[in-house]
């Protein structure tokens, strides 16, 4: 083996890891997991030699491909739009949620409604996302607004950001256990959790205080103005493109 057997498996693994990043969390990572029983299924099928089973299956395939294709359309160009875009900056549709999220916040924080909203980056917020309701809906300072006042369906709990829509609401975050964190209320609390445990850029404001910080690798913020955290909001959605 030299050096470019090396470079290519190095390469191919590279590419593998990055298509992963970009599909777990979708219906598209099922998908995955399904072509993989297939096609051991079908190898196991030819090396035992069941030969009905083996040519069912490879007649299936070839069909399957294209029905594929159709059915994950949307996947496939979203891939693509995301792979073109590299890391040039947030774009268009994120300088917009950037600007969506930092005015609901604002407005917030002045009316004093307690808001916990988490910003995903690498990590997946799956598992999170699941114990709130799924919105799947564009980021709008009013519909924030809806969302945490009080005595609303949704407003008890955080909401997760993901590539610029709002992907659910009333999520469970799990709290910090520091304990030079007991002073703060629920919401820091969890904030910082979730910060301990992700990536993810979690903005909090403060029902009795109207101010706004963020949690960050498990560390929370002093008080932010909205144009710090707007810079902040650019820096990850730039990130993140």
């Amino acid at each position: 083996m030299d050096w470019r057997d090396v470079l290519d498996i190095l390469a191919v693994a590279v590419l593998f890891y990055y298509l992963y990043e970009l599909i777990a969390e979708t219906r598209a990572l099922n998908l995955i997991r399904g072509l993989v029983v297939y096609v051991l299924v079908w190898f196991v099928a030819d090396k035992l030699g069941l030969r009905a089973l083996a040519w069912l299956l490879g007649n299936a395939a070839t069909l399957g491909m294209f029905a594929l294709i159709v059915v994950f359309q949307p996947e496939l160009r979203g891939l693509l739009e995301h792979l073109g875009r590299g890391r040039l900056g947030p774009g268009a549709a994120g300088a917009e949620a950037v600007e969506e999220l930092v005015r609901g916040v604002e407005r917030m924080a002045a009316r004093r409604l307690g808001a916990l909203i988490a910003v995903e980056r690498r990590t997946p917020l799956g598992e999170y996302a699941s114990t709130g309701e799924v919105l799947d809906a564009r980021v709008s300072a009013r519909l924030l607004e809806t969302i945490f006042t009080v005595g609303t369906p949704l407003h008890d709990g955080g909401v997760i950001v993901r590539a610029g829509r709002i992907l659910a609401a009333a999520c469970v975050f799990p709290l910090s256990a520091r304990e030079d964190l007991v002073y703060l209320g629920t919401r820091h609390r969890a904030a910082v959790g979730l910060s301990e445990e992700s990536d993810a850029l979690v903005i909090v404001v403060s029902e009795e205080r109207g101010t706004i910080r963020v949690a960050e690798r498990g560390e929370l913020s002093g008080n932010l103005t909205p144009s710090e955290l707007r810079q902040r909001l650019l820096e990850v959605f730039g990130a993140a493109a």
